[in-house]
């Protein structure tokens, strides 16, 4: 049997065949030369291997530059025209399109081939092939508007009572065309399809798609709501055709849920809409994914990816709306809000804004502004990305939520009030699902408690949070990551609090702090004295909060404070030769910082000062507070180390005055016996 096929095969075919099977790739010299493909080409047209044919002839365009060159385009032509698989139609139909260096007078003879083959009615080729020589024609007129022409004036003559696979790629390839061309003519023969049994369908879709198109293009609220309102109609009509329709229910349902965001639905009725695209979308890639479909139905299919992306974000952006606050403010930000935004670009890979925007954005704002720590994280976030490509956005989002700031003027009137809301209790209390009367109550007793307990900050406090926050804010630890920063900050202030506190508290009010005091005999108190004070105080402050306090013990007298996978270590010593600054950081500052090999390289270093007693009375605040910097060898970054001096051997006011007093005493008998001299 092999032999007789062996038999029928043309020799330049067989030669063909045998290149094939040993896996080489076929040149026009394999099969005898452009002279002998020429000669034979009409009747290898019809052949199954035709396609590979017009590949070698495509392989070799150095044949369309010199004397040959119009044998060659006639033998392309020649064996295009003659083609009747609809399987060499498509090798041929992708071999065209791929081929780049396809002179532009053999790209009309092979348009003008494909054309003929779908308008062909004669019955000598199948609605099928007619359908793949259409799709080849468009695929080819992509570019050049004088083809366009040309293939919209066969589009348009497409009659109803044509074959019913023609019929409904023809009008797929309608509604693509319309896509890039804005054709409007089109629109009306797909309507006229969408009644036809055969068509109805891919006709239907394809208007649903075409309004969609429209509606986020148009610039006129009214005029898009109504182009928005008819394509969901045409997508329902589509879906009501099939069984199963899984492009038709993405689209529809995508266009609900944009209106469902629109009117403040709740996150519940988004996420139930958005299980249903993303059920939708799975259908579509995993079961209606035709391998022999037209390769531009790649770009449909990640467009719908696309919009499946879009419902993902609307919902879980709703969710996060809700919150009073937000746990990973970076993520939300970057990821919900401006994404959200900015859909149309950042989600739907389109090149300006449109409708979808004025669908979307009213609701963030609002939002945003109703929630003082929304507000807040997006500002800080603006601060800390200034050269993000999403900027204007943030600003955009800004100024609606100060337009919307006078019909919310009690929201703003203390920032440190507002701030205490912006905690991570404020995304507990979100999370509690508690009325709005209990959350209401619950921010008040925390913004007032807040508050008074920064009502006494000093200047002098301000001025080590400046100092300490501008020395290390340009570190990539603090302005890169988020969580570094709040663990930095968070450790400052308590810190500083921690080191005010010891300045003014006396024993008589707690006798704990006894070991900052000169004793009787001269003893000193060791570091544990000062590292078992510090922790407690940690202790107190981080049981409000998400930071872990640890006292890391084993002989070393340190704390670990610990939260979201960050970590800074507060090394604690007591000094008893030489307390400044320069001896410390050179003496311990490598050692602080060799706890930053795992987290963030920002450290404290906790100093009990026991070089002598203070008998002149206790440094000033803003004396004791310096961030060091240690650049260790083939390390780019340098380390930073806060040091902080606890001045120890101290006494009580009323010994440091009397000590005064009796130095003033011991001046006086000089002066009468002055005075005396004088007289």
């Amino acid at each position: 049997m092999s032999d007789l096929a062996d038999a029928q095969l043309h020799p330049l075919e067989k030669a063909l065949q045998a290149l094939l099977v040993q896996g080489k790739t076929p040149r026009v010299d394999d099969l005898g030369g452009l002279d002998a493909i020429a000669k034979a080409a009409s009747s290898l047209a019809t052949s199954p291997l035709a396609g590979e044919i017009l590949l070698a002839l495509l392989r070799t365009p150095s044949e369309a530059l010199g004397d040959d060159a119009h044998l060659w385009k006639e033998t392309i032509g020649c064996l295009v025209r003659g083609a009747t698989n609809d399987i060499v139609l498509i090798e041929m139909v992708d071999a065209t399109v791929a081929c780049g260096e396809l002179r532009e007078t053999a790209v009309e003879d092979v348009f003008m081939a494909f054309l003929h083959k779908a308008t062909d009615l004669s019955g000598r080729i199948s609605g099928y092939a007619r359908a793949i020589a259409l799709d080849g024609a468009f695929r080819l007129a992509a570019s050049t508007r004088r083809m366009q022409f040309r293939l919209l004036d066969v589009l348009l003559g497409i009659k109803a009572s044509d074959e019913p696979i023609f019929l409904r790629y023809a009008a797929k390839i309608m509604g693509v065309a319309h896509s890039h061309w804005r054709e409007g003519e089109l629109l009306g023969i797909l309507q006229g399809l969408a009644e036809c049994e055969e068509a109805a369908y891919d006709a239907s879709f394809e208007m649903g798609m075409a309004g969609l198109t429209s509606a986020l293009d148009e610039s006129r609220r009214d005029v898009a709501d109504s182009l928005f309102r008819d394509a969901l109609l045409w997508f329902k009509k589509a879906e009501a055709t099939r069984e199963t329709a899984p492009e038709a229910v993405l689209y529809g349902e995508c266009l609900d849920l944009l209106t469902d965001f629109e009117a403040h639905k709740s996150k519940l009725e988004l996420n139930r809409r958005s299980a249903l695209i993303h059920k939708a979308a799975f259908e579509l890639l995993a079961w209606h994914t035709d391998a022999s479909a037209p390769a531009w139905l790649g770009a449909r299919h990640l467009q719908a990816a696309c919009w499946n992306d879009l419902a993902n974000t609307l919902a879980s952006l709703a969710e996060s709306l809700d919150e009073v606050s937000w746990w990973e403010p970076k993520v939300v930000i970057e990821s919900q809000v401006l994404a959200a935004y900015s859909a149309g670009r950042t989600i739907l890979k389109r090149n300006r804004d449109g409708h979808l925007e004025t669908l979307v954005r009213p609701r963030i704002e609002s939002s945003i502004s109703g929630r003082e720590g929304q507000a807040y994280l997006l500002k800080r976030w603006l601060v800390q990305n200034r050269e993000h490509e999403l900027v204007p956005e943030a600003n955009a989002i800004l100024e609606g939520i100060e337009r919307a700031i006078p019909n919310r003027a009690e929201i703003s009137r203390n920032p440190i009030e507002a701030a205490a809301v912006w905690a991570p209790v404020a995304a507990v209390l979100s999370q509690a699902r508690c009325s709005e009367d209990t959350e209401r109550r619950v921010r008040e007793v925390i913004a007032n408690a807040f508050a008074s307990s920064m009502e006494n900050l000093s200047g002098a406090e301000i001025d080590i949070f400046d100092h300490c926050r501008s020395a290390v804010e340009s570190h990539p630890d603090h302005r890169d990551n988020i969580r570094g920063a709040k663990l930095f900050d968070t450790v400052l202030l308590w810190t500083v609090r921690f080191l005010k506190n010891r300045l003014e508290v006396t024993r008589k009010d707690d006798p704990s702090v006894a070991y900052l005091f000169e004793t009787t005999d001269g003893t000193v108190p060791p570091e544990s004295a000062l590292q078992e004070d510090y922790f407690r105080w940690l202790s107190t402050q981080a049981a409000a909060g998400e930071i872990e306090a640890t006292n890391l013990g084993g002989g070393r007298a340190d704390v670990a404070l610990k939260t979201t996978g960050e970590r800074i270590v507060v090394e604690v010593k007591r000094e008893t030769q030489d307390a400044s600054f320069d001896f410390l950081a050179k003496s311990y500052a490598g050692q602080t910082t060799d706890y930053q090999n795992v987290s963030i390289r920002l450290g404290f270093l906790l100093v009990l000062d026991l070089t002598e007693a203070k008998r002149q009375g206790t440094p000033h605040i803003r004396s004791l507070v310096e961030c060091r910097s240690v650049l260790r060898k083939d390390e780019a970054e340098p380390r930073h180390v806060v040091v902080v001096k606890v001045p120890g051997r101290r006494y009580l006011p009323s010994a440091i005055s009397a000590s005064a007093k009796g130095a003033t005493d011991s001046a006086a008998p000089a002066r009468k016996i002055a005075r005396k001299q004088k007289k």
